[in-house]
């Protein structure tokens, strides 16, 4: 070949196109009650998926509510993990024992243990019940769990609480769980700090609904973002701020106010942060949730508030008196404000799964009932949500199926007798609804008549009249002077949904407080019933610095108290209707 000869091309080089990436299907979620667990399941599994481990239960059967019985905690699993190695194994070496034992036998794990032991249990496949707020973890723990007989589900957040309740879209599932497990040890309302990667808290109020919460970063998170973000200050690790909290509490050496040295101070100012934003969020739960009283079946008497997560311990022990002896504090600032209790329970979100799966399981016993009979079901108590609240400050009615009702084509709807005297039909859908909420809320408890506070003035008592008062409170519900709306729908194929009518005060007095300028109203008459008499006041003081706003009213007795809106127009209502029997009124 001459130089002046062309050179073959050279052939072009085989590329491999790379096959695009299938992310793995989204793990099941469940669809309660069909994801319930089934009638003889011996034991349950439940598994956290955190930000930095799983948290990981077992659980026992129907006879004992499904309530927890073993907890352990495991690393993240890894990716590698999930591509290299045996899925059987990795399942195998992040159980203990017991759980060990029941999927494979007092073996070694294998396919065919695993298969054989379950062919002994009443329910071949073992449910597991997963609170994730990292879904890849979620996915991982999928596969794994595909290698022995089981039910794995992914849980949603209205498993535990319905948007009727207050659940908003984003609110976080584990969030949900570890309010729903507060609410199933003591009641409503319920008050949850969960420290961990983040440190959030929870709320319900008296009537069973979500008030909201808030979300920070954790103790941890903060030492290291400062040790990132900065360059002189330390990264601290958690078995050095375990460490000094320790020294802080045996040998009575808290963390100064001015520390000396970088790490106390970087240490006191985080504790004295969470301390003091902890009580304040307290003391708002306490005004807020209480405000009216309870009528739910399981009620918070006590005001328990709980930590958990990671850093519950320590969050409880800076909610304590004197801080738990953490930080520094003068004897009369440390003091925690009286009326509630803090207590440490870092497997919250295991007794929310719990009370989860009680609801579920009542709920899919409702439904096999009716495909026997419906007629099995008149008598029963049922509960329902309504837009607005009932005089007592509760927005869910009870009643009971009174009767069956035919329509056309031979379709069963069910008459339901409301215990305030109204009525209506509903649908199987929508009485399967209602025996769910009743599960869930109960009977309301009796409601006490109201008490007007009494006036203290330099540390007196309050006069001998408002003792006697309370003294003659009676324990029976009161009744409704308005009568009950009737909400029964119309014998038609296209029912309307039905709302309850509210029971206010006259229209013309709720047009006149809301047109008016809020002062305008200082100096107005109002009366109102104690315990069978009426008493007299004047409205004294409208007060807007807290939310919602009130009016400051005293009696003509001496007595005295804060009204919101709804309160004040019932008031003013009342006076209108015994205004000629005011001994004091202005001619």
């Amino acid at each position: 070949m001459t130089s002046d000869e062309a050179k073959p091309a050279a052939a072009a080089p085989v590329v491999s196109k790379p096959k695009p990436y299938k992310p793995p299907p989204p793990p099941p979620t469940t669809n309660f009650p069909d994801s319930a667990p089934l009638e003889g399941e011996e034991m349950i599994l439940s598994i956290s998926c955190g930000n930095s481990h799983l948290h990981w239960a077992t659980h026992f059967g129907e006879a004992e509510d499904y309530n927890p019985q073993i907890f352990w905690r495991t690393p993240h699993l890894k990716q590698e993990e999930i591509d290299n190695e045996d899925h059987l194994a990795i399942l195998s070496r992040n159980l203990p024992d017991d759980p060990h034992d029941f999927i494979f036998g007092a073996t070694e794990a294998t396919p065919q243990n695993a298969a054989e032991k379950s062919a002994t249990r009443a329910q071949p496949k073992i449910s597991v019940y997963v609170v994730a707020t990292n879904m890849k973890q979620a996915q991982k723990l999928q596969a794994v769990w595909k290698t022995v007989p089981s039910r794995f589900f992914v849980m949603r957040g209205d498993d535990f609480f319905s948007k009727d309740e207050g659940r908003y879209d984003t609110m976080g599932t584990d969030r949900l769980a570890t309010l729903t497990g507060a609410v199933h040890l003591h009641g409503h309302p319920a008050l949850v700090f969960d420290g961990g990667t983040a440190t959030t808290y929870s709320a319900t109020d008296g009537e069973g609904c979500i008030l909201g919460g808030g979300i920070g970063p954790g103790i941890q998170s903060k030492f290291r973002s400062l040790s990132k973000d900065t360059a002189a200050l330390p990264e601290i690790s958690t078995k050095e701020v375990l460490a000094r909290v320790q020294e802080a509490q045996e040998e009575g050496k808290p963390l100064p106010t001015f520390a000396k040295n970088t790490q106390e101070a970087m240490m006191g100012d985080a504790f004295q942060e969470f301390a003091l934003k902890g009580r304040n969020v307290i003391e708002q739960w306490v005004q807020k949730a209480y405000r009216k009283e309870s009528r739910l079946a399981k009620y918070n008497e006590d005001r328990r508030v709980i930590c958990t997560g990671g850093d519950g311990d320590l969050l409880m022990q800076l909610l304590q008196p004197h801080y738990g002896g953490v930080i520094e504090t003068s004897p009369k600032k440390g003091a925690a404000p009286p009326g509630y209790t803090v207590e440490a329970s870092k497997h919250l979100i295991h007794y929310g799964v719990a009370s989860a799966l009680v609801a579920a399981v009542a709920e899919r016993k409702n439904r096999e009932q009716f495909g026997s009979s419906a007629r099995a079901h008149v008598g029963k108590r049922v509960a329902k949500h309504f837009d607005v609240e009932a005089e007592d400050g509760d927005n869910i009615f009870r009643g009971k199926v009174a009767k069956i009702v035919a329509r056309n084509g031979g379709k069963e709807e069910f008459f339901i007798q409301y215990d305030d005297g109204d009525s209506e039909d509903v649908s199987e859908s929508e009485l399967l609804d209602m025996f769910k909420l009743y599960a869930k809320h109960g009977e309301k408890q009796p409601m006490q008549p109201p008490k007007k506070k009494a006036k203290k003035e330099n540390g007196n008592k309050a006069p001998a009249a408002v003792e006697k008062k309370k003294a003659e409170v009676p324990s029976f519900p009161m009744k409704s002077d308005v009568p009950a709306a009737k909400k029964r729908a119309a014998p038609s194929e296209a029912k309307k949904p039905v709302v309850k009518k509210a029971k206010t005060a006259a229209p013309d007095v709720a047009a006149m407080v809301d047109s008016a300028n809020p002062k305008d109203l200082v100096r107005k008459r109002v009366s109102k019933n104690f315990d069978g008499d009426v008493y007299y006041g004047t409205i004294m003081e409208y007060d807007d610095s807290e939310t919602p706003p009130f009016w400051h009213v005293e009696y003509d007795d001496g007595d005295e108290e804060d009204m919101d809106k709804k309160d004040l127009i019932k008031a003013l209502k009342h006076y209108e209707k015994h205004r000629k029997d005011d001994p004091n009124m202005a001619n």
